[in-house]
C-alpha cells in the first residue's frame, strides 16, 4: 500500500516560486511535482490527472484557491489540499478547512526541508481517513446483512410453526379418516384403502423433511453470519436432503 505521497499538484501564479517548489520536492525528496500557475489551469489538471496531494495558493487572480478548493468540493474530489494562506488571512484558513483542506501554512514559512513531513502527515490522515470510512462501510454493511438474515430466519420459522401445525391436524384427521375407511370399505377393497393413506403418510414425510432442511440451513446462517466459506458444505447438505426427498417421492 502506498503510504508516501507520489504525484503532487503545486498551484501558485507566481511561477518562479511554484517551480523552485517543484524542483526541490522533485529532485531531493523524490516527488513528482507538476506545477499550475493559476487557479483555472489547476482545475483542468484536476479533471484529467490524479494527484495524491494539492499545495494551493489562497491568492491568485481570477480563480483563487479557494475557487479551486469550493470547485473540488462540489465535484466530491477527496484529494487532499494544503492552503499557502499569507500574514492577516487567517479567516481564509478557517474557510478552506471548511471546505475540506487538510491542512496550512504561512507561505512565507514555508521550509523546504520540513514541506515532505508536512505532505506525508497529511497524506498519512488522508489514508486514515480512508480507511476509516472503508471499515464504516463494512460494518454498516455487515449489519445489514445480519438485520437481512435474522428477517430471513424469524419468517422461515414462523412459516415452519403454522405448516408443522397443520401436519399434524392433517395426520390427525388422516388417521381417523383412514380408520373409519377401513371400516366402512368391503373387504375387497380395504387394502387399496390402506395402500392410499401410506401414500399420503409419505407425502407428509417428504414436506415434513424439507421444511427440517429449510429450517436447519436458516438456522445455520442465522447463528454463523459471514459463513461464505462454509456454503458449499451446506450445498452439498442440501443437495443429500433433496436426493433423500426424491427417494421418498419414487
Amino acid at each position: 500500500m502506498q503510504t508516501k505521497p507520489q504525484r503532487v499538484l503545486i498551484v501558485d501564479d507566481e511561477e518562479s516560486f511554484a517551480d523552485l517548489i517543484a524542483n526541490e520536492l522533485s529532485t531531493a525528496f523524490g516527488y513528482r511535482a507538476i506545477t499550475a500557475y493559476g487557479g483555472s489551469t489547476a482545475i483542468n489538471l484536476l479533471k484529467t490527472e490524479k494527484f495524491d496531494v494539492v499545495l494551493l495558493d489562497y491568492r491568485m487572480p481570477e480563480v483563487s484557491g479557494l475557487n479551486v478548493l469550493q470547485w473540488m468540493h462540489e465535484q466530491k474530489m477527496e484529494t487532499p489540499v494544503i492552503m499557502f494562506t499569507a500574514a492577516g488571512s487567517e479567516h481564509v484558513s478557517v474557510e478552506a478547512m471548511k471546505l475540506g483542506a487538510y491542512d496550512y501554512v504561512r507561505k512565507e514559512h514555508v521550509d523546504i526541508e520540513h514541506l515532505p513531513y508536512l505532505l506525508n502527515g497529511v497524506y498519512e490522515r488522508y489514508l486514515f481517513r480512508k480507511e476509516k470510512e472503508r471499515l464504516e462501510k463494512e460494518e454498516a454493511e455487515f449489519a445489514q446483512r445480519a438485520a437481512a438474515i435474522e428477517m430471513f430466519h424469524n419468517t422461515v420459522a414462523s412459516i415452519a410453526h403454522y405448516v408443522n401445525n397443520a401436519l399434524v391436524v392433517l395426520e390427525m384427521q388422516t388417521l381417523n379418516q383412514e380408520f373409519a375407511l377401513k371400516n366402512l370399505a368391503p373387504p375387497e377393497r380395504r387394502e387399496q384403502v390402506a395402500q392410499s393413506f401410506t401414500a399420503i403418510r409419505a407425502e407428509f414425510r417428504i414436506i415434513s423433511t424439507g421444511i427440517k432442511a429449510l429450517t436447519g440451513f436458516s438456522d445455520i446462517i442465522y447463528s454463523k453470519p459471514g459463513t461464505e466459506k462454509e456454503m458449499p458444505k451446506l450445498q452439498d447438505e442440501l443437495q443429500k436432503t433433496l436426493e433423500n426427498i426424491q427417494k421418498l417421492s419414487a
